[in-house]
């Protein structure tokens, strides 16, 4: 059984004042919220939808999105509320103690990326059931240079490094893994006191192995101001 862990509680804070919350923001006649949770169910291969929200109020509104998103796909899956916690990590932690015993594969997204396509999240299902563990990402293309101390002023003059980009890649979601291995991979984390990012950094601590797969379209994340007008964008092609 494949279950989606969809993340909606983060906080947003470098959005500025000019945005309550980034997944509501209208994108369109849309949003990032009820785009992501379209391409979910729209997507054959996903059986159940854990929700993680960040406070009641924020759950209310989310709640008439998914009935809006449901009215318009078709609502074939099973929702559940989880209440998120001060980490992603432990809003991921939080789903995983709720899944259902049947459950053995889990994908993880983050809906500040809503373009993600419903083709997509069903070849991603394909993939985790022969590896045990596949994310979306993409390669990187640009120059990437690593300075000593970046907490310098940008006016002190500092020796660069060269990486080699042609083993880097840039992490996205959904990130999909055996239930198992994320739940050993976050335990690992809580053991260590170590802080994940992302839900292949989880797995990287029990050394599991991951297929990367570059979606072949856009799948950026609100983070600014200026990505939701990229979106805006993106959306009216």
């Amino acid at each position: 059984m494949h279950l989606a862990i969809l993340l909606a509680g983060g906080s947003g804070n470098r959005m500025g004042t000019s945005v309550q919350d980034k997944l509501l923001h209208p994108i369109g006649d849309s949003n990032a919220f009820r785009l992501s949770i379209e391409a979910f169910l729209a997507a054959d291969s996903i059986h159940e939808i854990l929700i993680v929200f960040r406070d009641e109020a924020q759950r209310r509104k989310l709640e008439r999105e998914l009935s809006m998103a449901s009215e318009k796909v078709g609502d074939k899956v099973n929702f559940t509320w989880i209440e998120g916690g001060r980490e992603r990590k432990d809003s991921v932690g939080n789903a995983l103690v709720s899944c259902p015993p049947e459950c053995e594969f889990v994908h993880v997204h983050d809906c500040a990326r809503p373009m993600i396509r419903h083709q997509t999240i069903d070849l991603l299902a394909k993939k985790v059931a022969l590896t045990g563990a596949v994310a979306v990402a993409r390669p990187l293309h640009d120059t990437i240079k690593r300075i000593p101390d970046s907490s310098l002023s940008d006016s002190v003059p500092q020796k660069t490094e060269s990486l080699d980009r042609s083993s880097l890649w840039l992490m996205e979601t959904p990130q999909c893994s055996q239930r198992s291995w994320l739940e050993d991979g976050l335990a690992e984390a809580e053991r260590l006191g170590t802080i994940v990012t992302d839900e292949i950094s989880a797995l990287e601590l029990v050394n599991r192995k991951v297929c990367l797969i570059d979606p072949g379209y856009p799948n950026p994340k609100i983070t600014t101001t200026d990505d939701l007008a990229y979106l805006e964008y993106l959306f009216k092609l």
